[in-house]
């Protein structure tokens, strides 16, 4: 079975485990520590003995932080890259976390143009792409 395991502001990593799985078995594989952090199987809080299934995304939280939201992020022609971040993060956040800085390009979100300030949803698609120059 395939889990995605994140620690909130990071890339998520896709991990393969055989089923019967638990927590604890996706947070070795993907090799984090837990540091004062809460662990949600999607939006529910879990513990490291819950038995996860197929398509379960493991995030790690800060316990003084609201909840994540996971988005996906890349630059036109390369690997699209999921991350999780707080519930309410910008673009600026999504960037940083994927480690993609802006060089003489456009942002958009679900294929709308969008500045570094913007809000993001969770699934949001957050894309760079070179600046059009022109009016062609």
């Amino acid at each position: 079975m395939i889990i995605k395991v994140a620690r909130l502001g990071t890339a998520v990593q896709e991990i393969a485990l055989e089923v019967g799985r638990t927590v604890n078995d996706a947070i070795d594989a993907a090799g984090l520590d837990i540091d004062n952090e809460d662990i949600r199987i999607g939006s529910r809080d879990a513990s490291m003995t819950d038995v996860l299934h197929d398509g379960d995304i493991v995030t790690l939280v800060p316990k003084v932080k609201g909840g994540q939201r996971i988005v996906k992020v890349a630059r036109l022609g390369t690997t699209v890259q999921e991350v999780a971040v707080a519930d309410v993060a910008t673009v600026q956040d999504v960037l940083d976390a994927a480690g993609i800085e802006i060089d003489n390009e456009d942002v958009r979100i679900n294929g709308t143009t969008a500045d570094l300030g913007s809000s993001l949803g969770s699934g949001d698609l957050v894309t760079i792409v070179p600046k059009v120059k022109g009016g062609k």
